[in-house]
């Protein structure tokens, strides 16, 4: 008969490599995945239990007992705790900060789980129904909730939420029983063990969206890469794709790169499968986060939309992931925990026999990669549903046609044009502020941070000049401190070309959409609505303009400056600006009466400028391909990024030197160690910053490689001052 375990093996919130030993409490019945309390140090910590032993290496006299059994079932079960073991192993990482730190910030508190009561749901009445058509409903919330009903079908009932999301309001709950009271609408509880079913769609498919949605097959759960121009539909196949998974009694999980960015996508999802969607992102307030992550646990919401730390979130019955944007760098987790939820939900597909969904127009290099060499399925949305085209892209050689505050002649006349047809206009400047220079004229001098290698950036009705990279600000001066002379402000911000707009068209509606203009909750779903009920208009903003929105009404996408992504020493940064120019492309052209795409450039003759062409994107990649091929880089190579951190410059090079030589002590045949070398922003925050770039045509030597140097550099016991970090796949070696 096989021992009763006695001991415990716990992984704390700590920065360390191993499993904590404890005594089991003498009633509780434990399992791995469940929270405890531990005595820890003076203190005491939360815990999650991964495994349960017979015995333990540290002496019977130090093992301490739990204290106390926080759930009465594991939090993360035995799929979701391999899939946080492998995370921990494939990138480096402390295996109790990626345990604990799955959790929702409650749960890592200690909180106890919530009680979860069914949330209302709200139906049209007659009496609702007959004051819309009668004119009789006055204000405008009112009149959006009753539209938002009624345009969701006859008997439809919907929860807060989707309501928010079909309205694009913030809607309190003293709202909607005001409405209950006036008799428009009537509240229900819905029964969870018969969801409502889906509302209906009025989207036609074409025959590849068609294609598109027969090509997942949950029972053969290969990764599919959907790759479909902008405007070809793709979030129509994703419904789809969810509502068959969905009438198999599984659940669907639906990663999106920024939650605030894109509340078009969310609210389709949740306007469609009304009362089964959990929102879940760390814009939600604690509470509210944590019970939509239960309800999710409890099977009670059968789609999850998040950010990339949705991921984590237990899912019983999972049967489909999709990747929305998969080739967005914000999947990517660039501090603490260095994971790329893209290629850990592969991971979790094939561990929970999970299908899993990548969407984009313009994929990754290595997502590229992957579906050529047949190792991913793929689907292709070549057309869009309405019959347009993404319009050709146009360049404005600003060497013949000088910028003037970031505006070219030819760029305002085809914006006056576009007003004139009653279309708008979207600038990109992917820069936000003023201007991006304060300097003097007279001696050079140049207003710099004080705790980066970074210049200050001015802000228009702001005094202080603020630096984008540690947040430090001070007191913008007026006149040179090293000669006297009054200061120029130079480079180009969102501000600045907003202003220079205004001057150029003082009739026309103007938005600026940056995150200084969306500081506030609420505030990008508004500029989002405004947008969407203009009509000529002008758009200026940053990277935000190119996050999948859909506006009918865009005549013209202009790039202001591209030229700055061409030259950089960044291994992605000519991949990235593709992207980015493809992905502003796709806003133009949408509706009636085409578009045009102009971008201004001092470099017409580059070969990325000149291979353009929103419908080719693999045609324009391959010369990357080929590049990245003949230098061993990914997708044809293996990357890991070791910096190292110290306050002082030399302190940083003589322990990075030192990292460096475990690393090549370690490294076998086939590697690269290439630095130390100061990081392309070598101070930030005060903090100086040394890099060491690993580099190997195979994973494994790679892996090995950092594992044996690790625990010879933490044989060091090197000062608690310096701070070592693992990238690996980094999307950036700045």
């Amino acid at each position: 008969m096989p021992a009763t375990p006695r001991i415990a093996l716990v992984a704390l919130d700590r920065p360390l490599d191993w499993l904590f030993d404890y005594r089991l409490p003498e009633a509780p019945d434990l399992q791995p995945g469940q929270r405890v309390r531990v005595p820890f140090g003076r203190g005491t910590a939360i815990g999650v239990v991964v495994e349960l032993t017979t015995s333990s290496e540290v002496p019977s006299g130090r093992l301490r007992t739990i204290q106390e059994v926080l759930d009465r079932e594991p939090l993360l079960d035995p799929r979701l705790l391999e899939l946080l073991q492998f995370g921990a192993r494939y990138y480096h990482h402390p295996i109790g900060e990626a345990l604990v730190g799955a959790l929702p910030p409650a749960l890592r508190h200690g909180a106890p789980l919530p009680a979860l009561t069914p949330e209302t749901l709200w139906r049209l009445t007659a009496p609702g129904r007959e004051a819309l058509d009668g004119h009789t409903v006055r204000g405008r919330r009112q009149q959006a909730v009753l539209r938002a009903l009624e345009h969701a079908g006859a008997d439809a009932a919907l929860d807060r939420a989707t309501l928010a999301a079909a309205t694009g309001l913030q809607l309190a709950p003293r709202e909607l029983r005001g409405l209950a009271e006036r008799g428009w609408l009537e509240a229900t509880t819905p029964d969870p063990e018969h969801p409502l079913p889906p509302t209906s769609s009025d989207h036609v498919l074409t025959p590849e969206q068609r294609n598109a949605v027969a090509a997942l097959d949950p029972d053969h759960p290969t990764p599919l890469l959907l790759q479909g121009v902008t405007g070809s539909g793709k979030t129509e196949v994703y419904l789809q794709m969810a509502e068959r998974v969905l009438a198999q009694h599984r659940q669907v999980l639906f990663l999106i790169p920024e939650i605030a960015l894109t509340p078009q996508l969310s609210a389709r999802i949740q306007q469609r499968f009304p009362g089964q969607v959990a929102l879940l992102h760390s814009g939600l307030a604690e509470g509210e986060r944590l019970r939509a992550w239960e309800a999710a646990r409890r099977g009670l919401r059968r789609i999850v939309v998040g950010t990339r730390s949705a991921l984590f979130t237990p899912l019983p019955d999972l049967g489909l992931i999709i990747v929305d944007e998969e080739h967005d760098a914000a999947f990517k987790q660039q501090d603490g925990f260095r994971y790329n939820a893209r290629d850990l939900a592969i991971k979790r597909g094939r561990v929970e026999g999970a299908a899993v969904v990548l969407g984009s127009a313009t994929p990754t290099l290595e997502t590229l990669h992957a579906a050529t060499c047949g190792r991913y399925a793929q689907a292709r949305l070549d057309n869009r549903p309405d019959g347009s085209h993404p319009p050709p892209v146009e360049t404005i050689d600003t060497r013949v046609h000088p910028a003037d505050e970031g505006l070219t002649a030819p760029l305002l006349d085809a914006m006056q044009q576009t007003l004139a047809a009653d279309h708008q206009c979207f600038l990109l400047l992917n820069r936000r502020g003023f201007a991006r220079v304060l300097s003097c004229d007279g001696c050079g001098w140049v207003a710099e941070c004080p705790d980066c290698d970074a210049r200050l950036t001015v802000h228009a009705h702001n005094p202080r000049a603020v630096c984008h990279l540690c947040g430090h600000q001070e007191t913008r001066p007026q006149r040179c401190p090293e000669c006297g002379e009054p200061l120029a402000q130079r480079g180009l911000g969102t501000q600045r070309l907003e202003q220079a707009l205004a001057r150029h068209f003082p009739t026309t509606p103007l938005i600026r959409l940056d995150r200084d203009s969306i500081r506030h909750k609420g505030a990008l779903e508004e500029a989002l609505e405004r947008i969407r009920h203009l009509g000529a208009a002008i758009v200026v903003g940053t990277q935000m303009l190119a996050k999948g929105h859909d506006f009918p009404q865009v005549g013209l996408v202009g790039v202001i400056d591209v030229d700055q992504g061409l030259f950089s020493v960044d291994l992605r940064a000519t991949e990235n600006t593709l992207q980015l120019i493809v992905q502003a492309a796709g806003r133009a052209g949408r509706g009636s009466g085409g578009g045009r795409v102009l971008l201004q450039t001092g470099h017409p003759d580059h070969p990325l400028i000149r291979s353009l062409d929103a419908e080719q994107y693999p045609a324009m990649v391959a010369p990357l391909l080929e590049e990245r091929a003949a230098a061993g880089m990914p997708p044809h190579g293996y990357l890991a990024l070791v910096r190292v951190e110290a306050g002082a410059a030399e302190v940083a090079r003589h322990h990075a030197e030192r990292v460096a030589a475990h690393l090549l002590s370690a490294a076998t045949d086939g590697l690269r160690v290439l630095g130390p070398a100061p990081a392309p922003r070598h101070r930030v925050n005060r903090r100086f910053r040394e890099q060491i770039l690993l580099q190997s045509t195979r994973r494994a030597p790679l892996h090995d490689t950092l594992g044996r140097a690790r625990h010879a550099w933490q044989a060091d016991e090197l000062p608690r001052t310096i701070r070592i970090a693992i990238d690996i796949d980094p999307v950036s070696l700045a």
